[in-house]
């Protein structure tokens, strides 16, 4: 990878941490302060919310950063296609506040309840997003920059108001903030670039989009199914049983699979740009650097789950516990199918091949779910199996299609990545023995994570590896040039 790309990494990866530990820091703040029914609505009511925004939004955002990338060098033409990305944007979010006004009215159990209107906001900032365009252009210095004084002023917000038990204070709140980090790239967006709809063509968008809306789209038949699923056939403290680990593991995910994200664009551009070579090998690298991350943290969150169970939820969930080991071995597998997907089908046009394995896949975990209800067994956890089993399905049948069909040089799992998993088993002695000596969980958790960090960086330079060195390289190239011009 080159520096830049490095440092768009590094500035992602900060972007979504702050995201994540800034929730994870007010998370057990609020689960405190609300009592156990409160928490159980606003989770039921979030999901679902949840489910009608990322069919407003997330296929655009995916076909904005795709095709923005690809002309962000002609002004104009960016311009120009950034205009009629948006107006198809606006277009898909009307609809779907629509379609959740009705949901709500007519379908939802608790229709009555002031908290799902009060949600209702998040659609208007669903209508500002235009972070794919800063996501396309690569500006992670404003993402970035944007983020922290938003989470800064949202700690403010719940710490200063949310003083009792009192959803309907707290759902106006993340309301709010979900409002104003989106005005914020909004207005940013439009002084830096603006809108140009002289010339433009919506029609060139239209079977593109809709195709990207149902490769994104059908991704819900997965985890968002299981939610509703849950909230739907057994209860709302099911949801949050399964929630709260989903959201601990997948927060994770989030910051780490960055490493990637921030490739794509350039990926597509090698391919644009008919550099086979350059793609093939920065996808194997950015693929190991992923993997290089992303490993020994799903084995620590394993190893000590129950730890992370009881002080993030306070005690609340400790049925969580089973339920987020299990997740932790899951989103791998979920990781290596959009690897996959986003950064080889995708960039190879096999969007078809993409909505056929999605399809099956979900299928297989829909249709497990029902089977487990009529016989009894349908619980958070047996939701978490089957989804892992819909996973495994995916990665393996689009690693075929990928092998056979694409280019057999593009990687995904080899014996470096079983190298970093066993490098990751130290864990389980580093907390054993250290359980020996402390007791107190929050000293054990952080103390285990220092030691597993360290003996885990000495493990790699022990068998030289690749990633590692080569990062270590290029840092200590630029200290030593800026010392030099200093």
């Amino acid at each position: 990878m080159k520096l830049s790309l490095r440092f768009n990494a590094l500035l992602r990866i900060f972007h979504t941490a702050m995201n994540i530990i800034i929730p994870l820091i007010v998370g057990p703040y609020v689960i405190r302060t609300l009592s156990k029914t409160s928490y159980d609505t606003y989770t039921k009511a979030q999901v679902e919310l949840q489910l009608f925004l990322v069919l407003a939004g997330v296929s655009i955002f995916t076909y904005g950063v795709r095709n923005l990338s690809k002309v962000r060098e002609n002004k104009e033409e960016a311009k120009k296609t950034f205009t009629e990305i948006f107006i198809y944007s606006s277009i898909l979010v009307g609809i779907f506040t629509l379609l959740y006004l009705l949901y709500v009215i007519f379908v939802n159990n608790n229709s009555g309840e002031a908290i799902y209107y009060i949600l209702m906001l998040h659609f208007v900032g669903s209508l500002l997003t235009v972070e794919w365009l800063n996501e396309a252009f690569e500006n992670y210095k404003f993402i970035t920059f944007k983020s922290v004084l938003v989470k800064v002023f949202y700690v403010g917000l719940i710490f200063g108001f949310l003083r009792e038990d009192n959803v309907i204070i707290y759902t106006y709140i993340v309301s709010i903030i979900f409002i104003l980090d989106h005005l914020i790239s909004f207005i940013y967006v439009i002084k830096k670039h603006g809108f140009c709809f002289k010339g433009i063509n919506l029609k060139k968008h239209l079977k593109p989009i809709i195709l990207i809306f149902l490769i994104s789209n059908i991704s819900l038949m997965y985890m968002q199914a299981d939610k509703l699923m849950l909230g739907l056939l057994l209860s709302d403290s099911a949801v949050t049983t399964y929630t709260i680990p989903s959201y601990i593991v997948t927060s994770f995910y989030n910051v780490v699979i960055s490493i990637f994200i921030v490739a794509i664009p350039r990926l597509n551009n090698y391919f644009q740009n008919k550099s086979k070579d350059d793609y093939t090998k920065l996808y194997n690298e950015v693929i190991r650097t992923f993997f290089i991350v992303f490993i020994p943290i799903l084995v620590f969150i394993f190893v000590l789950s129950d730890e992370i169970i009881i002080l993030y939820a306070s005690g609340k969930y400790n049925e969580s516990i089973t339920p987020l080991k299990y997740f932790s071995l899951v989103i791998f597998l979920n990781a290596t199918t959009y690897l996959q997907r986003e950064g080889v089908l995708y960039v190879f046009e096999r969007e078809k091949y993409i909505i056929k394995f999605n399809l099956i896949a979900g299928l297989i975990n829909i249709i497990s779910n029902l089977i487990l209800y009529f016989l009894g067994l349908f619980t958070p956890t047996t939701a978490i199996i089957t989804l892992g089993i819909s996973f495994f399905f995916l990665t393996v049948i689009m690693r075929i299609n990928v092998k056979r069909e694409v280019n057999e040089k593009i990687k995904l799992i080899d014996l470096h990545t079983i190298k970093y998993f066993g490098f990751s088993l130290a864990v389980v002695l580093i907390n054993f023995f250290i359980g020996l000596f402390i007791s107190n969980m929050l000293i054990k958790l952080g103390l285990v994570l220092i030691v597993f960090f360290i003996i885990y960086l000495i493990l790699l330079m022990i068998s030289k590896d690749k990633i590692l060195l080569i990062n270590y390289k290029i840092i200590k190239e630029k200290f030593i040039n800026k010392k030099s011009k200093t």
